[in-house]
C-alpha cells in the first residue's frame, strides 16, 4: 500500500519507541492497526457498491458485449485479409506468367526486370 520496505519500517519502529515509550507503544500499535483495518473495510465497501452500481446499470452487460463484438472482429479479421490476398494472388499469377513468356522480362518476387536485349549484328550484302 505505500511501499515500505524492511529498514523503512525499522526507522519509524525506532522512532516510535523514542516518542512515544515502550509502555504505549503497543498501544500505538493497536490503534494503527485498527484504523488501516477500518480504512480497508470502507475501501472494500464502495467497491462492492461500485461493482453494484455498473450491474444495475446494466455497464457490466454491455461490456460484456462489447468485449464479445471485439473478440469477433479479431477472430474474423485476419481469414478476410488472408482469403483476399490469395484471390488477388490468383488474378496476378496468369499475367506473371504471361510476362515471363515473353522472355523479355524476368519476375523476382515482387520486382518486374527487364532484360537486356543483344545486339544483333547486320551483315553487309
Amino acid at each position: 500500500m505505500f511501499d515500505l520496505g524492511w529498514l523503512e519500517l525499522l526507522v519509524i519502529g525506532i522512532t516510535a519507541l523514542i516518542v512515544v515509550g515502550p509502555k504505549e507503544l503497543p498501544q500505538l500499535f493497536r490503534t494503527v492497526g485498527r484504523f488501516f483495518g477500518k480504512v480497508k473495510g470502507m475501501a472494500r465497501e464502495f467497491s462492492q457498491n461500485m461493482e453494484e452500481a455498473a450491474n444495475e446499470s446494466g455497464l457490466k452487460d454491455a461490456t460484456k458485449t462489447l468485449n464479445s463484438i471485439t473478440d469477433f472482429h479479431q477472430k474474423t479479421k485476419f481469414p478476410v485479409k488472408e482469403n483476399l490476398k490469395e484471390k488477388f494472388k490468383e488474378k496476378i499469377n496468369p499475367i506473371e506468367e504471361s510476362i515471363k513468356s515473353t522472355g523479355n522480362f524476368s519476375v523476382e518476387g515482387e520486382k518486374i526486370n527487364e532484360k537486356k536485349l543483344s545486339k544483333v549484328s547486320k551483315k553487309k550484302t
